[in-house]
């Protein structure tokens, strides 16, 4: 089992998963609420910054890395929906900007 831990929303949720369990699927199932349209990697929605635990994940692949751009990936986001949990991992939703 791995415990991930998701920030959303300055609350802090908890759980423990099963290894190669996809990350967003995961989430929405104990309603730990990542934002999401696709599922698929296509629309970057379920974006999320890692704060713990990359070496957890599964290796990005290129279409999440064409999604999210290099700038992201080097400051550690990732897409939720394509992110594997193979191990302990925290993870932030970050918030939408207001302008």
């Amino acid at each position: 089992m791995a415990q991930v831990q998701v920030q959303v929303g300055g609350k802090e949720y908890s759980f423990d998963i099963r290894r190669g369990e996809n990350l967003l699927l995961e989430s929405v199932s104990r309603s730990v609420m990542i934002p999401f349209r696709c599922t698929a990697g296509r629309c970057g929605a379920c974006r999320v910054r890692v704060l713990e635990g990359a070496e957890n994940l599964d290796p990005i692949e290129e279409n999440e890395r064409m999604r999210l751009g290099d700038e992201q990936v080097n400051a550690g986001y990732r897409l939720a929906c394509q992110a594997y949990v193979n191990g302990d991992v925290k993870v932030e939703v970050p918030q939408p900007k207001l302008y």
